[in-house]
């Protein structure tokens, strides 16, 4: 009895085989797979093991962080003066409803929502039919608070 206690705790310890040799076989147009080849037409797959564990983030560093620049084909101008602003920050500003020169058009759409009309290239806000803000938005980018 002893020797066979030893056994199988020889054989639950040793290093078990993680995978096994998958082979796809086509039947009357039904692909099956099976540990073995089957008769006939059948392929091995190549079964890539999914590794668990690690981060989950894509491990950027968010302090360092800065978007890639495009710039506008006809001025040369690279995005807007205010630059990337981190998501927590913009988050931040859109509960305060602030806004600063330099900031993207899309930046300002955000925080302040769409604007209520446009004055040429002024958005104009309003509440109650009374204005609330003007802000000149120019080449994507506010220029001006006014």
């Amino acid at each position: 009895m002893h020797r066979t206690i030893m056994l199988a705790v020889t054989l639950a310890a040793s290093p078990m085989p993680l995978a096994a040799d998958v082979y796809q076989c086509t039947r009357d147009g039904v692909a099956t797979f099976s540990d073995q080849p089957c008769g006939g037409v059948s392929e091995p797959v190549d079964i890539t093991t999914t590794r668990v564990g690690g981060r989950l983030d894509t491990g950027t560093d968010i302090d360092t962080y800065q978007p890639e620049t495009v710039s506008d084909p006809e001025t040369g101008q690279t995005g807007c003066p205010a630059g990337y602003i981190q998501s927590t920050r913009l988050r931040h500003l859109r509960v305060k409803e602030r806004v600063q020169t330099g900031m993207s058009a899309g930046q300002v759409r955000y925080i302040l929502g769409a604007p209520h009309h446009r004055d040429g290239q002024w958005w104009v806000y309003e509440d109650r039919g009374r204005e609330t803000g003007r802000y000149k938005i120019q080449n994507g980018c506010l220029e001006r608070i006014g």
